[in-house]
């Protein structure tokens, strides 16, 4: 049996043993007699109303069912996703309205986290989060007498201790991705999201910092079942304070220590997303120090928000060094070895799974070359066996300029997502 096999099996297995998932549904409303009375009630047709004065947005939504022994993914969803399943929330407005709606409220758009572009952290305005129950008996839906819950009030963080409490922190308005129109992605591609409890390009709101689906996978439950189709309002607000500061820095050696005395100052006052490129200068050995002191700074005093273009992403200079060893290797990504004096070579690692080894074979495939630019040629001529792979290591001497190395960028921006830089 194949190594690759192996997996299968044991994923196979372990899907046998789990219990029963909740079935992805399509929602449909338990009131929509209490719906259409609150939205004539509150002068909001779509399902949503706005107070400019207040920068208050106040949101219809209708809670799933969802209880204590369900993973939440969603805080809330749209009326087409069908993702009720492992959602708090539907919300009655479109993600689109939703996001008119706040930013007619005076709230500016972020920018979303976005993996493939190395931008890690959501970047936007903090708004306050309340929900408050809506009657389905009275007509417009009263709810004068009815106490607001926080967000802590509906959700559970199984990881409050060790990662603190971030359902008490505001939460992040980015405005989601957008397609080419600039119209919401969210209003119509599932799983239509308004509030992902990950790191979800499309959402419209995130939590204030790095949450990977298949991390923080289980950490999110509700904290009591509210019966399917209870209304609540979802208040978003905003204080008026404008906190991002978005800052694009070229990092040399001789101007470093400037440099980041001038960011944290700007941080010190300042939501601060950094853009970042090496100057004319620095080597990869240098490179790799520089990264490693970003690194322990990333999140705490600043956010690295993913690189500028044509540059590598810092963290490119930090891979694991396990991974200059082929066999250890989960997949084997392109390589590219840069000699001290200038010469390159293009190497691909043929995987030959057709022994009787749990590991297959590996037959690197060595081509030199001399431009940067014979580079997304020679990775189209592995064809089929390449096609999949979006990984470069680029191998070179500490001393290599970092400049003579990021044309590799340019050039194959659009073929691969990932670089690393090992320095020899």
């Amino acid at each position: 049996m194949k190594r690759a096999l192996g997996r299968v099996a044991l994923v196979a297995a372990l899907a046998c043993a789990a219990e029963p998932s909740r079935a992805p549904m399509e929602w449909a409303s338990v009131h929509p007699e209490a719906i259409a009375a609150w939205k004539a009630a509150n002068h909001a047709p779509d399902g949503v109303a706005v107070d400019v004065a207040a920068r208050t947005v106040r949101i219809l939504v209708e809670a799933t069912g969802l209880g204590p022994a369900d993973t939440a993914e969603f805080f809330a969803i749209g009326p087409l996703s069908d993702r009720a399943y492992e959602s708090f929330f539907v919300t009655v407005a479109s993600p689109a309205a939703i996001a008119d709606a706040i930013e007619r409220a005076g709230v500016p758009r972020g920018v979303p986290p976005d993996i493939a572009g190395a931008r890690l952290w959501p970047c936007g305005e903090k708004l306050t989060l309340s929900a408050t129950p809506v009657s389905t008996n009275t007509p417009g839906g009263s709810r004068s007498c009815a106490t607001a819950l926080s967000f802590p009030d509906l959700l559970v963080d199984t990881a409050e201790k060790e990662e603190g409490a971030i359902l008490s922190a505001p939460v992040v308005y980015t405005g989601g991705a957008r397609d080419a129109s600039g119209a919401v992605v969210a209003a119509t591609n599932i799983p239509c999201a308004v509030f992902a409890l990950y790191s979800h390009t499309p959402s419209l709101l995130q939590l204030n910092g790095r949450f990977d689906q298949s991390t923080v996978y289980g950490r999110f439950r509700a904290k009591k079942v509210w019966p399917a189709g209870s209304l609540f309002e979802l208040a978003l607000r905003w204080d008026g304070r404008t906190t991002v500061l978005r800052r694009d820095v070229e990092l040399t050696v001789p101007a470093l220590k400037e440099k980041l005395t001038a960011l944290r100052a700007d941080a010190a006052a300042h939501d601060l997303f950094v853009r970042m490129s090496f100057g004319e200068g620095v080597t990869v050995g240098e490179a790799a120090e520089i990264a490693q002191a970003l690194s322990l700074v990333d999140g705490k005093g600043l956010k690295m928000d993913g690189p500028m273009p044509g540059q590598f992403f810092f963290r490119a200079f930090l891979p694991d060094s396990a991974w200059r060893a082929r066999p250890g290797r989960l997949f084997q990504p392109f390589e590219v070895h840069v000699a001290a004096d200038g010469a390159k070579k293009f190497v691909f690692v043929e995987e030959d799974w057709s022994g009787e080894g749990l590991d297959p074979v590996l037959k690197p495939k060595e081509t030199p070359f001399a431009e940067w630019a014979e580079l997304p040629k020679l990775i189209a001529q592995t064809g089929e066996k390449g096609a999949k792979i979006n990984v470069l290591f680029l191998f070179a001497p500490k001393a290599t300029p970092v400049s003579a190395l990021t044309p590799a960028v340019s050039v194959l921006g659009d073929r691969i997502g990932t670089f690393y830089v090992f320095g020899e």
